[in-house]
Parts: structure tokens; sequence; C-alpha cells
């Protein structure tokens, strides 16, 4: 089908590879897709790549008894030690095995998990508003989980006890476990735990730099740990964003490492065998807020793991079309003065990344490598459709 392109904005679409495993070279895969139908392509395309295949073809895999062994390391605990983790994000998939590998550092110790309420991070409900008024307890305040008893809130779209949850993964390993609700991080430093695991994503600076502001300094984020270059498996982001790859072998997927050049590497692949000059980038959890819900579906670090050159740190700006017609009309200008200053304008702050004239009020400047992500997430969703490559046209 030809797509009718001068009366199309832009065009997102998902593009099959078949299965991707450890042993593929993704840049060969990539090559022969399109190869296979070199009409995928146009100049001017961004090519967005999963972060998963990525990652899983660089084998970014680490096994959990490493990771146990590398947070032991990094805190200085032993068998018997007391580990804090703070504000974890509620997940099955991304936190529930990281969680183990703590647990078994200290299998003979003890695991406190201070919970963030009434939801976390990305707004996973960890208590009810109503359950709160009832209890007179408020943001300040700490909840010990016997104050709540059985009446536990149950995740709105999965229906799990992720208190219970979380209490069942620590003790499988041997390790003694205390949960509590509270969003004051002295609550967990009087505990005087050995070490502490700042375990959110997108606030872990801010929470970090409060507990040793408290004076506690054993403290250290996920992103400390499996992020040393110097190693053969490792992130830029550490264990941020790891997803669970294989429970049975206890596996996680770290995010893929060195991914600007990664990029760089497929965009001169297809101008070398196709002639098409394209952008890439890699993405991951598009960063978007469900307004039912009200949850935050970025549980990646960033939403953009790379991306090449041109595109990298460059804002989409446009004008706003309406108050630009409308003030154009008033002036007495024709259609087709008004269509071609409106592209003019357009090209023109595009070109000198321009946010401030009138003719772009009422439009927010973000970076292309963030919108385009979201967009590619959207369109291939959680990878139920095998299109882990997704092409946007017209963007740029």
């Amino acid at each position: 089908m030809t797509l009718p392109e001068k009366d199309l904005g832009v065009i997102a679409f998902g593009v099959k590879t078949g299965i991707i495993t450890a042993e593929d070279d993704l840049a060969e895969v990539i090559r022969g897709t399109i190869a296979r139908n070199r009409e995928i392509l146009k100049d001017g395309d961004i090519l967005c790549i999963t972060e998963s295949v990525v990652a899983i073809t660089q084998h970014n895999v680490v096994n959990l008894g490493d990771v146990s062994a590398e947070i032991g390391r990094k805190l200085s605990l032993d068998k018997g030690s007391t580990v804090g983790v703070v504000h974890p994000i509620l997940s099955r998939n991304r936190f529930s095995m990281m969680l183990k590998a703590i647990a078994k550092a200290v299998p003979e110790g003890k695991v406190i998990i201070q919970l963030r309420f009434p939801d976390d991070e990305q707004g996973n409900p960890v208590i009810s508003k109503e359950m709160l008024k009832k209890m007179g307890k408020c943001f300040d305040d700490i909840i010990k989980v016997e104050e709540i008893g059985n009446d536990r809130l149950l995740h709105p779209e999965t229906g799990m006890d992720y208190i219970g949850y979380y209490e069942e993964i620590v003790k499988e390993t041997g390790s003694d476990v205390e949960i509590f609700l509270s969003n004051t991080f002295s609550h967990i430093t009087e505990k005087k735990p050995d070490g502490i695991i700042v375990s959110n994503v997108h606030e872990r600076y801010d929470v970090l730099e409060e507990i040793k502001e408290a004076g506690f300094d054993n403290v250290i984020t996920l992103q400390d740990i499996y992020s040393d270059p110097r190693k053969g498996v490792y992130s830029e982001y550490g264990l941020l964003g790891s997803n669970l790859l294989d429970p049975v072998n206890e596996q996680l997927k770290l995010m893929p490492r060195e991914a600007d050049k990664f990029c760089e590497k497929i965009r001169e692949m297809i101008v070398g065998h196709f002639g098409k000059s394209v952008e890439v980038l890699i993405y991951g959890d598009g960063a978007y807020k469900d307004p039912e819900s009200g949850i935050f579906e970025l549980a990646d670090p960033v939403s953009c793991f790379g991306c090449t050159t041109a595109i990298k740190n460059r804002n989409r700006i446009g004008v706003k079309t309406k108050y630009l017609m409308q003030k154009l009309h008033n002036e007495g200008k024709s259609r087709d003065e008004i269509e071609k200053i409106i592209a003019e304008e357009s090209h023109r702050f595009a070109e000198e990344q321009d946010k401030k004239e009138f003719s772009a009020q009422g439009t927010t400047p973000r970076k292309i490598e963030n919108l385009v992500s979201s967009l590619a997430d959207l369109v291939s969703g959680s990878g139920d459709t095998n299109t882990p490559l997704v092409v946007v046209r017209g963007f740029i």
C-alpha cells in the first residue's frame, strides 16, 4: 500500500524481525530486516530499537548470586547483617528479583523495607486515603504493617498484596523481614541498619542526599550496583530499570550499555548498505501516566537510552498554528500566504531552537529523543506484538 504522505503528518509503525536471541548479531538482524523490504526506511526517518533486544544481544545479563555478592561488597555486609531498602517500586517484574538478591546477601540477617505512601514513585497505591483517614495518619507519620492488619490494599490492576508478596520473598531466603510505611528517612536510620539501598528510580539522588545529611554514610542506590565499566557485564544505570529475565535460572537483564555508540553504528550501517539517511535511538518505557489509575509507566531511569548525535538533546519546537493562522488571517493574508509563512516559521524554529517568540507560545519544548521514545513504546507495547523496531516518519 502506498501512503499519500504529502497529506499525512507523523507516521509510526512497528517492524517485525522474528525472535532475537543472545546468539544473534543485532546489527545483522536489522540489516536483514530492511533488506527484505527496502521501503521500510526513508530519508529522515527515525529507527527506534527497543532496549531489551540491545541488552540481550550484548549479553548484559547477571545472575542473582553475583548481584548478592556485589551488594555485600558495596555495603560491607556479612550473612548476619541488617540491610535497609528504601522506597522500592511495587513490581513483580522490576523489583521482586532485586529484593531476592538483597535478601540473599544477608541470609541470616534482616531486611528492613521502607515503603513510600500512599503510593510508590510510579503511583502504584500502597494504602488508600480512606484508610489513612481512618487511622488518623498524615504524610510524616510512620505506619507499621501491624496497624494495617489484614485489610491491605490490593493493587488495582494486578490484585497483588505487595506487602505480603515482598515479605514472602525475603522470608524464603531465610532472612528476617520488617516492612513499614514512611516518607521520612529518619525512621529507617533510627533502626541502625548496617547499610541502606535507595531503591526508587527517579528520586534516587534526592533520597540519597537526605539519608547522608541525616548522618548515615553507608548508603548506595541501585545505580551503584553493576555500573562499573571494568566489568564484562554492566550498565551505566546499574540495576535501575533491570527486568526479570529468567526466574528459574535467576537471571536479571540490565539496561543496554554504550547505547549512543550502538546507535551510531546502526546509522552508519544503514547509510553504507542502503544509502538512507536516518536517525537511530534506543527506547525503553514511554513517559506515560495513565489518567485513570494514576500510574506513571516510566519504570526505567530514562525513556531514551541512547540516540544519534543529530537528535540528541534537541528540542521539538513548533509554531502554534491556530495562533499564527488567526493573526495572519486578521492581517488579510491569503490562505496560500498563511500556509507558506507557517511552514517557514516551523522550519526556522526547528533550526534555531527558538523557544520564546510569540508564534511558539502554547507549545512546550521537549526533547525529540524522549517524545519519539514514548511514541515507539506505545506502538510496540510490552513486546507482545514482536515489533522490536519502530519507524517514526515525519517527526523531524
